[in-house]
């Protein structure tokens, strides 16, 4: 029965045989979080008409682990496929950390299963689903992240040495990443060009055999890493910026935890997306590091 009419049949595409109304999914908003060890985010924004972005948190002995995905538009059935990934991924990393698997080998299997699962989904390579994938472990003080395609992971802080102050932790699978990368193109060139943001990597049949990139690091200072889609980065590109948003009187990095806090910081950083257009999918993960001492309950 269709939510707006309520007589129409609902077709296997989501509309209404009868009025047309797309009818919900239960994407529109969706909020998780693990304690003070993790938290995300995800929401339609305000101009598409389905979340096609997609994340996943899993507890780890020492830490946390997220994965966030986000199906891309021009692809059929990139919003099963961004879920599925972002879901298989998490569960792959949780289960090779907690057995003492480095977390980059982790990271790669995680990626490779989560390929594996949205290639499945193709009825043929010209019409096959597609996603990107970012990945981050916060296993006790060390970070790893892993990402194919342009979702990010960023380091925020609140400041301090190189190792601590905020950056940007991924390098974009893009046009522009790469026309920059090659030194064929000024970045202010290359990201006024519409092709941009144009995919050189993702995971999908018709994407080939792809490995993510790893990052690994131990920060000098506590902060934030924070996954998230470019419905978000395309408003607030810059670390920076993002901390300040972030971090804006939070008691969390080096003071006491409160159990809602890392979903407080998602929270603020969706808003800061919203207010500056929110155009596309945002979806928001937070991780801190280091994350509350295993052995007490999150916030005390």
């Amino acid at each position: 029965m269709c939510a707006d009419c309520g007589g129409g049949a609902v077709g296997g595409d989501g509309y209404c045989e009868e009025c047309g109304f797309r009818q919900p999914s239960g994407r529109e908003h969706v909020e998780a979080e693990l304690g003070g060890f993790a938290a995300a985010v995800s929401d339609l924004g305000l101009r598409r008409g389905r979340n096609e972005d997609a994340f996943a948190l899993a507890a780890l002995p020492a830490g946390a682990c997220a994965v966030v995905c986000d199906g891309v538009a021009t692809a059929p059935g990139s919003e099963e496929a961004s879920r599925l990934a972002a879901d298989a991924a998490a569960a792959v990393l949780a289960g090779r950390v907690s057995l003492g698997m480095d977390a980059r080998d982790a990271t790669r299997e995680a990626a490779a299963r989560a390929g594996e699962v949205v290639t499945r989904l193709a009825e043929d390579p010209e019409s096959a689903p597609a996603c990107t994938f970012v990945s981050a472990v916060v296993d006790g003080p060390d970070v790893t992240v892993g990402w194919i395609g342009d979702s990010r992971a960023y380091w925020l802080s609140a400041g301090g040495p190189y190792d601590s102050a905020p950056r940007l932790l991924t390098r974009d699978d893009s046009w522009a990443a790469e026309m920059v990368e090659r030194g064929e193109m000024g970045a202010a060139d290359a990201w006024a060009d519409r092709r941009a943001h144009l995919l050189t990597a993702w995971l999908g049949a018709d994407a080939g055999a792809v490995e993510p990139r790893l990052a690994s690091f131990r920060p000098a200072a506590p902060g934030v890493v924070l996954l998230c889609s470019d419905g978000l980065w395309n408003h607030l590109p810059e670390a920076a910026d993002l901390a300040a948003v972030a971090l804006d009187g939070a008691d969390g990095p080096g003071g006491a935890y409160g159990a809602g806090w890392p979903l407080d910081v998602a929270r603020r950083l969706l808003r800061a997306a919203l207010d500056a257009g929110g155009h596309d999918n945002v979806t928001v993960a937070v991780l801190p590091c280091p994350p509350p001492e295993p052995n007490r309950e999150p916030g005390r």
